[in-house]
């Protein structure tokens, strides 16, 4: 699994919760903090994986002028071909409620040693375009092209698409990874599934609908060809997600939700 691969994954699976049935619906997030338990995906070729196991906490909050994510992504990883590794990302970004601004913050351990650090900025204008800059691990400043999402803005646009009906779309995402710069991202909703499937979380409430989803990430300066990694899951209409597939060249995950808690908004003027 790639250090890219790694951040991108838990920013993209995050509890992006609305107050549905409000006018304003697609312009609040509700903090939410929720846990997905990860298995090695045994329907699948594995590339010398014999066993893979870990856990990914996310938690989204709220202050007055945006949206605090953090995110944990713990595994372990054992192959015939490379000794066990034991991977603990821990990542943060807050980003502007009108989605123009991020600050973003990762640091990433394998088998108890730091192997990467990432702490920057970006900033786009009102057509989406701008530019990042590193503090860590180096200075670097890119451009970001017309249409760039930050990871909040991304996850609301894809819950509006699936209320609306829509089969899916294709966009740039800005995450913070230093590795990819900038990925071109294509997502793909599926017709809308029944509430009263089997495999619905006792987490969630039966009420709501859902959707599969399938999103590919392609590194900056390939935008054809094969994903660098792909990510399955079912699209709750309060934001949740859960049945995640997580499918990288050489291997692939499954994860379960395990835990939901919403948390409190704050009061603001």
């Amino acid at each position: 699994m790639t250090k890219s691969a790694c951040g991108i994954l838990a920013l993209i699976v995050f509890v992006a919760g609305v107050f549905a049935g409000t006018d304003a619906w697609s312009q609040i997030l509700r903090p939410a903090r929720a846990v997905y338990d990860l298995r090695l995906n045994q329907s699948r070729d594995n590339s010398g994986v014999d066993a893979a196991k870990g856990r990914l906490v996310v938690e989204l909050m709220e202050d007055c002028a945006g949206y605090v994510f953090n995110q944990g992504f713990i595994t372990r990883i054992n192959s015939s071909e490379a000794p066990e590794m034991i991977g603990n990302m821990q990542a943060s970004v807050w980003e502007s409620r009108d989605g123009r601004t991020l600050r973003f913050n990762l640091v990433n351990n394998i088998n108890g040693k730091t192997v990467e650090r990432e702490r920057g900025r970006a900033e786009l204008d009102a057509a989406g375009a701008g530019d990042a800059a590193w503090q860590l691990p180096a200075e670097r400043r890119l451009a970001l092209p017309k249409g760039t999402l930050f990871p909040i803005t991304y996850n609301r646009t894809m819950l509006r698409a699936a209320m609306a009906g829509s089969r899916g779309f294709e966009t740039t995402l800005f995450d913070g990874s230093n590795d990819a710069g900038y990925y071109h991202a294509s997502v793909f909703i599926g017709d809308e599934l029944s509430p009263s499937r089997d495999k619905r979380s006792k987490l969630l409430a039966k009420a709501l609908p859902s959707w599969p989803v399938r999103l590919a990430y392609y590194h900056h300066d390939n935008s054809v060809g094969t994903p660098e990694f792909e990510v399955g899951f079912t699209l709750y209409g309060d934001g949740i997600v859960d049945e995640l597939f997580l499918d990288y060249p050489k291997f692939g995950l499954t994860g379960q939700l395990v835990e939901l808690e919403y948390l409190e908004r704050p009061e603001c003027d």
